[in-house]
């Protein structure tokens, strides 16, 4: 089957297209097909994959908007596609206000791609749908669809901003539109073993969600803000650092699966053909 999971906070800054993107390629190394959604409309994620989007191209606004149009999917990487998103959604949630069952648009729009297929596979093991930081009507959607939620959380003293109605939210779609939604987990983000601040955000986590806090710690690492520039995830752009591992780590925890010995070097050697990289231009 399937699984759709959307890293969602209300609070922006907290590493939601980051943990979209990361994720995503790290379920990729375990041998997944993975589908990347982008459905906010700072088109975070759709940067950092450096989609050069012209005039022509279709993306998820097209989709959601145009009764005729397909799954607008592009490839990252053999197995690894994303649905970019634009600028036009800034007149989305004007759009889906007027639609009859608006909250279900995006479900009625993935159905056809959730089927088995003939051999009894599915086209995506994963779709990962990276959201707004912002109640709406795009993230009722997006909650309709999804199969969990991932909560991004950032070791701050803002990490509870906005997070009570993000959890009546869920629970609102649990009980009205989507029974199956679930919440996959809290992930803390920018950890610092050393901070008290990060061990009191943890201890309030673990207090109060014992069931729902991933072991794995996303590691504060300046090179989560250095990737974008060059358009690159962790696993492209460094490798060999700790944010690599630990999302390396917390695709593991998800799936219960060992990663294979060729890691660190597969994402970045698939980039590298994408963008015709010679290994004697790196040097």
């Amino acid at each position: 089957m399937t699984t759709i999971i959307s890293p969602l906070n209300y609070k922006g800054g907290v590493g939601k297209s980051t943990t979209a993107y990361n994720l995503g390629v790290a379920l990729w190394i375990l041998g997944r097909k993975v589908l990347l959604i982008d459905t906010d409309t700072q088109c975070n994620l759709t940067n950092l994959i450096g989609h050069n989007q012209t005039g022509n191209d279709a993306t998820l606004f097209e989709w959601l908007t145009q009764d005729d149009q397909k799954m607008p999917v592009y490839e990252q990487y053999p197995d690894l596609y994303y649905v970019p998103a634009s600028n036009k959604l800034s007149n989305i949630e004007s759009f889906l206000m007027n639609k009859r069952n608006r909250e279900k648009v995006l479900a009625k729009k993935l159905a056809p791609y959730l089927s088995p297929l003939p051999n009894g596979n599915y086209l995506f093991d994963y779709i990962i749908i990276d959201c707004a930081p912002k109640e709406g009507i795009v993230n009722d959607n997006v909650m309709s669809a999804s199969d969990y939620i991932l909560i991004p959380t950032e070791c701050s003293g803002f990490s509870l901003q906005g997070m009570q109605n993000l959890l009546f939210s869920i629970n609102d779609v649990k009980e009205n539109l989507n029974e199956k939604l679930d919440i996959l987990g809290f992930l803390l983000i920018k950890y610092d073993k050393q901070t008290r601040i990060s061990k009191q955000v943890t201890e309030f986590f673990e207090t109060n969600y014992p069931e729902k806090v991933f072991k794995t710690r996303i590691r504060k690492n300046i090179k989560f803000d250095e990737s974008p520039l060059k358009h690159q995830g962790i696993f492209e752009y460094a490798p060999e650092a700790n944010g690599s591992e630990d999302y390396m780590s917390l695709a593991e925890e998800i799936t219960g699966e060992t990663r294979p010995t060729d890691w660190q070097q597969k994402a970045l050697t698939a980039w590298n053909i994408k963008n015709n990289i010679k290994e004697e231009e790196k040097q």
